[in-house]
């Protein structure tokens, strides 16, 4: 794309002085000071697991930093301090809530090294966790079976929690863990496994160390049994892909195109895979969808998933998000949490640019226009900007990342690329913060974009365009399309009026154009553009394919529209005249919609086409959105049965039909339909996807819920529901389970058992939703009083039972 940064330069107004914290509102977070450069942890460790116990021993090798250092602190939050070694002697050193200071016998001064040795146990909340050595094993060969898995989660600030450290990004340094564990299981952590030795008692000694320095937060442990699939990138990254060997079939889709990915990000970043190798592993009940430890990514197990259901709910997006992030948030890292964008913004526009790889420009950019939406609808709360600790994740994960499409957009693809691999190898291994990524525009490229970092990092808010056009007749006979852009100010300090490159296109009904890029940057604008051919203008846009984040009002006719849905030549305009169609009825548009239905490829377009056709009789239209059901995308199928109101009648056949569908979703949906609809049928149309248990056990779920609510063996399908809600299962089974009996309000006393033990669980996506199931029983009052009767009958400790009426403010 032409460079569009010409011009700016010379408006002053736009130019800013470079403060490396510019921010226009009060930002609590500071750097966090420390008097030592901690330049290697090593990290030993094994684990009582019944217990939750971790006996660990950790080395912290220094540099000293500060003039003069009388005492040290390092992060250690209930952590039991056994002993302490300043250089292979004995230390003074205190604790309390936080952890714990060394005080060595005399100061330290600039450039000493020396090690700081611990020898600890802990029986931590956070940061590292142990499924499943407390529950009964679960005899059920299901993928969602509990399993005993130990795993860590140091993001933001909790690998604190089971090993006493300096535990804050702005330090980076070798890590080094020795884990020794049942030789039966796996154990995987960071960087290169150095040797693995066979013990007597039978376990296993596992030793792994990093070959560059990373942030503590990333340090990583994951424990179970696994088979490990060893592959390579194109360019010969060794990867190692961990499973559960008894789904391997599970592997290729779950891990489908993880070796491309590295290879279109090394193009992209313009920097090879900086580490020695990358693994990822699979664990139970994860608390977030995935953490990019350095060279070994942690992600939950509910995207492991077969090739059925990969096409509902798939890892490759947050596969590439994590891997984006070995590069941006693991290699560079922001120095504190004000520039948390410059990791997450990143690692969700690059997995931007997978998407146009593999699957098409359509996806790309439908990605893009989701991305804009998001940050839009967050400006109608408030308007904070993306560099502000208190943002939100709309802003520092898809608005950020569309801000980074619209720097690439204004810079121009070639340049941002060599911008951006400049700024990742000058800060290689090492903190950045978005003064970084500024700098290194100016200095790769002899640009300034502070007025962009300025109006889209530093400020919040969109621009707020209306535009109109008038067709007028010149003096000199000839015509021009006059376009007036009206940019709303909102006069606020957090939001200033936007200085962007628009681009304006003219359409004529000859199927020519005429374009031109303007700056717009005031409250009111025109811009003209000459049609000396006194052409039909057959409709406008205003930045065709939205390259620029904003909202628009942008008022046209039908005719205007049906001109733009046929010929324009991005998929976003066409789908933005598609919407607004809306307001028209059925009988004016069906021919219309219909066509466009009958041409267009991206699946978005067929499914709004479908939205607003649903309920029409029209043999047409019926025919037409039945030949949905043979194509592979499933959103246009699901929008009809989700559309349909007193319409399955017409469809009746194809609901049928989708019960064998490749998509569990669309299947579930359909079924979920028939049973509603033709409730006589209901145990034929169960019959017909029995043993079809779809991921995390929706579909089995659903079919129990269904079969009880038409009294097919009611008290039987009560109980295996009952049974999936136990914690024999991972959350998300359970809350399915949970969700199923309270459609059916049923409440046994196992039920109530296993409520009380979701609602204590440290996984808070799945304490919540059980608590909100048990808020709505207790509303009932013999339920309400089940559940007393179960709390007195039992001993809790002081923060279970602060937990619990907590949740159940009505217990006594």
């Amino acid at each position: 794309m032409k460079n569009l940064v010409f011009g700016f330069f010379l408006l002053s107004q736009f130019t800013f002085a470079q403060n490396t914290y510019r921010s226009y509102l009060k930002d609590n977070t500071s750097y966090r000071e420390h008097s030592l450069d901690i330049t290697k942890m090593k990290v030993e460790v094994s684990f009582e697991t019944e217990k939750g116990l971790v006996k660990g021993k950790v080395t912290h090798s220094f540099t000293v930093i500060q003039k003069n250092v009388d005492s040290v602190f390092f992060d250690a939050p209930d952590i039991k301090i056994k002993s302490a070694q300043l250089n292979n002697q004995p230390i003074n050193y205190s604790t309390n809530k936080q952890g714990v200071w060394v005080k060595p016998a005399k100061p330290l001064h600039w450039d000493e090294t020396g090690t700081i040795v611990f020898e600890y146990e802990a029986t931590p909340k956070k940061g590292i966790y142990f499924i499943g050595w407390n529950v009964p094993e679960n005899k059920e060969k299901n993928p969602w079976a509990v399993r005993k898995q130990i795993w860590t989660q140091g993001q933001g600030i909790d690998n604190r929690y089971w090993i006493p450290m300096y535990d804050d990004p702005n330090d980076k340094f070798i890590t080094e863990t020795i884990v020794t564990f049942d030789k039966e299981y796996e154990v995987l952590s960071n960087g290169t496994l150095l040797k693995k030795v066979v013990n007597k008692d039978n376990t296993i000694t596992w030793n792994y160390c990093m070959t560059h320095q990373h942030s503590g937060y990333l340090l990583m442990l994951g424990i179970g049994k696994y088979a490990i699939k060893q592959t390579k990138s194109g360019h010969g990254v060794p990867m190692h892909l961990y499973y559960y060997p008894e789904f391997a079939d599970r592997a290729e889709p779950t891990y489908r195109y993880s070796e491309k990915m590295i290879d279109i990000f090394e193009r992209e970043t313009g920097v090879n895979f900086p580490w020695e190798s990358y693994s990822q592993i699979m664990v139970q009940d994860f608390i977030y969808g995935a953490m990019e430890n350095t060279t070994a990514t942690i992600f939950g197990d509910f995207f492991n998933t077969d090739e059925r259901g990969f096409k509902d709910r798939n890892y490759i997006g947050v596969n590439c998000h994590e891997l984006t992030h070995q590069w941006t948030g693991d290699l560079i890292t922001a120095r504190d949490g004000r520039d948390t964008w410059l990791q997450e913004s990143f690692a969700t526009y690059f997995p931007k640019l997978f998407t146009r790889e593999v699957y098409g420009a359509d996806d790309y950019n439908w990605s893009r226009r989701g991305e804009q939406n998001a940050a839009v609808e967050a400006t109608k709360k408030d308007h904070y900007a993306i560099r502000f600790t208190g943002a939100g994740t709309t802003r520092v994960y898809p608005k950020g990342s569309g801000v980074i499409s619209m720097m690439n957009y204004v810079l121009g693809e070639d340049q941002w690329r060599r911008a951006f691999a400049s700024y990742l190898q000058k800060h290689a291994y090492s903190n950045v913060e978005s003064n970084d990524l500024v700098q290194a525009i100016q200095d790769k490229l002899g640009k300034d974009l502070s007025w962009f970092f300025d109006e889209w990092i530093y400020r919040g808010g969109e621009p707020q365009y209306t535009i109109k056009y008038e067709d007028v007749a010149m003096q000199n006979g000839n015509r021009s399309t006059e376009i007036s852009v009206q940019q709303t100010h909102q006069r606020d300090e957090q939001v200033g009026l936007f200085k962007m490159p628009i681009v304006f296109e003219v359409h004529y009904k000859d199927g020519s154009k005429d374009s031109v890029m303007e700056w717009i940057k005031e409250e009111t604008e025109m811009v003209k553009i000459a049609n000396p051919n006194k052409k039909e203008i057959a409709f406008v846009l205003f930045d065709p394919n939205s390259m620029v984040m904003k909202s628009v009002v942008f008022k046209k006719s039908f005719d205007e529209l049906k001109e733009q849905i046929l010929h324009a030549a991005f998929m976003l305009d066409r789908y933005d005249a598609l919407i607004a169609l809306k307001e028209f009825d059925t009988e004016k548009k069906r021919d219309l919609l219909l066509d466009v239905f009958k041409k267009e490829t991206f699946r978005e377009m067929k499914a709004e086409v479908i939205n607003q056709l649903i309920l029409d009789s029209n043999q047409k239209t019926i025919d037409a959105f039945k030949t949905v059901f043979t194509q592979y995308y499933s959103s246009p199928k699901l929008a009809v049965i989700r559309g349909l109101n007193g319409n399955e009648k017409n469809y009746k056949d194809i609901l049928e039909k989708a019960l064998t569908d490749s998509s569990y979703e669309v299947l579930q949906n359909a079924l979920e339909k028939l049973c509603k609809v033709y409730p006589v049928d209901a145990k034929r149309y169960l019959e017909a996807t029995k043993g079809v248990d779809g991921m995390n056990n929706s579909l089995r779920i659903k079919c129990l819920e269904l079969a009880a609510l038409n009294d097919i063996d009611k008290q039987k399908n009560l109980q295996e529901l009952v049974n999936l809600s136990s914690n024999i299962w991972e959350f998300r089974t359970r809350n399915n389970a949970f969700n199923a009996l309270k459609t059916l309000n049923h409440c046994d006393e196992n039920m109530i058992v296993s409520l009380f033990d979701a609602m204590l669980s440290w996984n808070a996506r799945l304490a919540g939703p059980a608590s909100e199931v048990a808020q709505y029983f207790s509303q009932q009052t013999n339920y309400k009083n089940s559940f007393i009767s179960y709390y007195k009958s039992k001993t809790w400790s002081d923060s279970q039972k602060e937990i619990l009426k907590r949740q159940m403010s009505f217990l006594p």
